[in-house]
């Protein structure tokens, strides 16, 4: 024998009803959090990857900085009363701008000079210090973003007999 389909109680409708429109107004909210998420992720890994980049770029810079100092180093003129080596300003700032333009640095950074040329020690001690700009990666790609970079090297004049 078939029996009618029992109906839920009213009382038990009700809070299948109330149970419905809370599940209701709380769907979306977990998409909302992911996305939220997922942009706070994004951004993380947007400033980690600038800030590498501007690491490297700094460290290729300083390599540069190296070659132009020692270059400027090895151009001293031996000369005047003491048998020392000596250089000077002028002369560390030429070989420094001949080093960069030889080594092609210009290509490989923006912006590139040398910001600064002295000695100390009596002309003994080149120091070149050069300035460039790094384009940050990920928001390059949106927004003219870029980030200066100076580094300092120095290279000792020596004499070989």
């Amino acid at each position: 024998m078939l029996r009618p389909a029992a109906r839920p109680a009213p009382e038990c409708e009700g809070r299948t009803i109330l149970a419905r429109r809370a599940h209701g107004e709380e769907a979306g909210q977990s998409t909302v959090l992911i996305l939220g998420l997922l942009l706070v992720v994004l951004l993380l890994v947007g400033v980690m990857a600038g800030a590498t980049a501007v690491n490297l770029e700094a460290r290729k810079l300083l390599s540069a900085a190296d070659g132009a100092a020692t270059a400027a180093a090895q151009a001293a003129e031996q000369g005047g009363p003491t048998p020392t080596p000596r250089v000077s300003s002028g002369q560390v700032r030429a070989q420094a701008e001949d080093y960069l333009a030889t080594s092609g640095a210009h290509g490989r950074f923006g912006s590139l000079g040398v910001s600064r040329a002295w000695v100390s020690d009596a002309g003994e001690t080149a120091h070149v210090e050069l300035a460039a700009v790094v384009d940050l990666p990920m928001v390059s790609a949106i927004l003219p973003a870029q980030v200066s970079i100076s580094v300092e090297s120095h290279a000792r004049v020596s004499l070989n007999r």
